[in-house]
């Protein structure tokens, strides 16, 4: 009879923790319900609106620029400065200009141009080559050499499209 009691007491009590589990369980999903309900009339309805968007006038200077004309010279196979003399250069120069006309002008002199590049590159050391700031060493002299040979027409830019050292 002890033990019925007991059972009994025990019974009762577990209906009260459960029943207070359920009840938390239920006050913290409403309390996320209420956040995300409030959340959602905040937005949509209390929020301030953004101004509206204004266009911006373009600057011409801030266009990217457009390609010109590419005339591709033949590939270049030359010695490097080296004492061994074991080092080879194999580099291929593509040139940027303005117009039609100053491409086929240019077509013209590529025997000149092909010899200021060779002239030049077979002057320098594998160290003066192999580096990013002796590339663009190049690219820059190149570019300065090929403008005082196509004068009255620019070289706007000079592409390397090969480049390897052997």
């Amino acid at each position: 009879m002890a033990d019925e009691q007991a059972k009994a007491g025990e019974g009762t009590v577990e209906p009260t923790k459960k029943s207070k589990k359920i009840l938390f369980i239920i006050l913290g999903v409403a309390i996320l319900l209420l956040g995300a309900g409030g959340y959602f009339a905040y937005t949509q309805f209390l929020a301030p609106k953004p101004p509206p968007a204004v266009p911006v006038p373009v600057n011409p200077a801030d266009m990217p620029e457009t390609v010109g004309e590419i005339v591709t010279l033949e590939p270049f196979v030359v010695n490097l400065a080296d004492p061994k003399g074991n080092r080879y250069l194999k580099m291929k120069i593509s040139l940027e200009l303005d117009t039609l006309e100053a491409s086929e002008r240019v077509q013209k002199v590529t025997p000149k141009l092909r010899d200021l590049v060779i002239m030049m590159l077979t002057s320098l050391s594998f160290e003066e080559v192999m580096t990013p700031e002796g590339k663009l060493r190049i690219r820059d002299e190149l570019l300065e050499r090929f403008n005082r040979v196509t004068r009255p027409d620019k070289v706007k830019n000079i592409y390397f499209s090969e480049f390897v050292v052997q």
